[in-house]
């Protein structure tokens, strides 16, 4: 673990591996408050490194200190989920993988019972392997374990134990998206175009959500565009992130100034299994009134959450649960379809958040049937 002034959270995480992981190694990259003395009492060995703006660095450096077969590594605002450790060190005897992904669930908030959905990351793997961290910000192994398994005749397989996460909370996001605009930055001025971090620049950008940082997201996503849409005719995308690239082109009213066709047709080709990019495909529909297609799009919907048949690189508002339901409700009426929409918005009656909604388009369906007939 890398960490900086997580002494509110370390235990949760330095707890969730005790009687699974051999040693602990934790790396303090500058802490003002007691993590560091809390990291030694709570078991684990304890390395200092001087911060320099660049997370691969860090987490190079306390890899370094590890001395263990392989390495599970956590930030301080995750865990390893109640019950997942005995399914960690089975998998460890595998023959031939030299890695794992594990499904990582997201929360927003401290309390909440619920996560707002999963993803894979890569965060186990051998020591020994012939790869290094890099990235300012969102490091990742290089090479790729996926890549060096294939050159290999290796395997990374997807681990049964989870993660669980609480990076984004309402009140950690503000120093978050602000630390990600600058890390961004000057790794794109080392190393210019790379399409991951020009896309995570124009997301951190979008986030802060001041008339300046809006603005100044409009270069990196302008460059990304052009590299996404370089590759057009590939059979799949050059990473899942671009799934969010299209998303925030669909969302924002500059995204008018490129071809929203075309970008709809990517997202069905490349992604259609992404919970939040099928969602902003309906809404453009929607806004277009093709009401049949956004009929399809919200069915399609409904039923990958509903079955869990979902890409899970990209975690989903939970309050879509009851939204899409509510838009399909919408569609209905609008295609003429008065008895399945009145039990759409029937069994939508009872939701806090969409019940008076539903009810007050009950009331329009019945004004409707009363002027026009059963």
């Amino acid at each position: 673990m890398i960490v900086r002034n997580e002494e509110g959270r370390l235990a949760r995480a330095v707890e969730s591996v005790r009687g699974v992981a051999d040693e602990v190694v934790v790396t303090d990259t500058g802490s003002t408050d007691g993590t560091a003395a809390l990291a030694e009492r709570l078991g684990a060995r304890v390395t200092h490194f001087e911060w320099c703006d660049d997370f691969a660095a860090a987490r190079n450096a306390c890899a370094a200190a590890a001395r263990g077969e392989w390495i599970l590594w956590l930030d301080g605002d995750e865990r390893l989920k109640p019950g997942s450790g005995g399914a960690l060190v089975a998998e460890l005897w595998a023959k031939n993988v030299i890695a794992y992904q594990m499904l990582r669930e997201e929360f927003v908030s401290e309390d909440a019972g619920e996560p707002i959905g999963e993803m894979h990351v890569m965060r186990l793997m051998r020591r020994d392997l012939p790869l290094r961290f890099v990235g300012r910000i969102h490091e990742h192994p290089s090479p790729w374990p996926v890549d060096l398994a294939l050159r290999t005749g290796r395997r990374v397989h997807l681990s049964s134990a989870r993660l669980q996460h609480w990076g984004y909370t309402a009140e950690r996001l503000p120093e978050k998206c602000a630390r990600a605009a600058r890390l961004c930055e000057m790794e794109l001025r080392e190393r210019p175009g790379q399409l991951y971090y020009l896309i995570e620049l124009a997301r951190a950008l979008l986030q802060i959500n001041t008339a300046e940082s809006v603005t100044a997201a409009e270069g990196p996503l302008r460059e990304a565009t052009a590299i996404m849409l370089s590759h057009r005719d590939d059979p799949t995308p050059p990473m899942p992130l671009v799934s969010g690239l299209i998303e925030q082109l669909l969302a924002i009213r500059e995204s008018r100034a490129v071809d929203v066709d075309g970008l709809l047709e990517l997202a069905g080709r490349w992604f259609p299994r992404n919970v939040p990019l099928v969602w902003a495909t309906a809404r453009v529909r929607c806004e277009r009134e093709e009401w049949g297609e956004a009929e399809r799009l919200l069915r399609r919907l409904i039923e990958m959450i509903r079955s869990g048949d979902h890409d899970r690189f990209a975690p989903f508002d939970p309050r879509l649960r009851e939204d899409a339901p509510f838009n399909l409700g919408v569609c209905l009426v609008r295609r003429a379809a008065l008895d399945e929409a009145e039990a759409v918005f029937a069994g939508l009656v009872g939701s806090a958040r969409r019940g008076a909604d539903a009810q007050r388009n009950l009331e329009a369906i019945r004004s409707l049937r009363r002027r026009f007939g059963a």
